[in-house]
């Protein structure tokens, strides 16, 4: 008896919690605020884009996203009414996708809005800086790192590479990034960090025909050989052009 009593207890309980739940629900539904987030989730829904791989190389996708109606709604809730700020998205992952082809060389991105700048020199770094603009740069020693700045380790002797990659993850500035030619490849590809060929390579040599070339979603390496003069022509074609500079974490970045 004492058993069907206990058992009894549970079932009144699990039926109590399973009836709440359902009650609350039918009440989200019935919310104003819940029937115009589903009116416009469907609007709001973005599609992923695939990631492009053609041999050995890849060109990353991007993250959809998708409309998290009741965390949504549970937000706004709280504030006491419908607002567009508070929307919750989930991703979309894209079904060909970076991270899952990580031993694919980066070329470019999918966002044709933007470009991201690889430099090397010193005094470009300066200017770039004085000017707001957005770069990653190659280093080799530990005395070059900054806080807040966007590094490419270019060591490719084993023991330089792993004592500035210590570095960086110590002060959370590793994003992961190798770059052809310049990185340690077998530590890299260990790491399963992202291996990255520019889409430009810009020297003295090919200044004048890289400038007409210059499109959005382009990695753009500006050697050390070029004067500052000569990069700001560079400079001066992405803004002509009305292209983003953004850091080559964020343009590879499929979120």
């Amino acid at each position: 008896m004492k058993y069907i009593k206990y058992s009894l207890v549970v079932f009144l309980c699990l039926f109590s919690f399973y009836f709440s739940d359902r009650a609350i629900l039918f009440i989200e539904n019935q919310s104003p605020i819940m029937k115009t987030i589903r009116q416009n989730s469907a609007s709001l829904k973005t599609d992923a884009v695939n990631a492009i791989i053609e041999g050995n190389t890849i060109i990353p996708g991007k993250n959809g996203r998708i409309v998290n109606e009741r965390e949504s709604y549970l937000k706004m809730n709280d504030f006491g009414a419908f607002n567009e700020t508070f929307y919750v998205y989930d991703a979309i992952k894209p079904e060909i996708s970076l991270y899952d082809n990580l031993d694919k060389i980066i070329i470019g991105s999918s966002d044709n809005q933007s470009v991201a700048l690889i430099i090397e020199s010193d005094d470009l770094a300066t200017y770039l800086d004085d000017e707001g603009i957005f770069y990653s740069k190659i280093i080799y020693m530990a005395d070059e790192v900054e806080d807040d700045r966007d590094y490419i380790n270019g060591n490719a002797n084993t023991r330089e590479y792993e004592d500035l990659n210590s570095l960086l993850k110590r002060k959370k500035l590793n994003n992961k990034i190798c770059l052809i030619g310049y990185s340690n490849l077998s530590l890299c590809k260990e790491y399963k960090y992202f291996l990255v060929s520019p889409t430009l390579t810009i020297y003295k040599s090919n200044l004048a025909n890289a400038k007409s070339q210059i499109s959005g979603g382009q990695i753009i390496h500006l050697t050390k050989d070029l004067s500052l003069s000569e990069a700001k022509v560079i400079i001066n074609q992405i803004r002509y052009k009305d292209l983003n500079f953004v850091y080559l974490s964020t343009l590879i970045d499929e979120e």
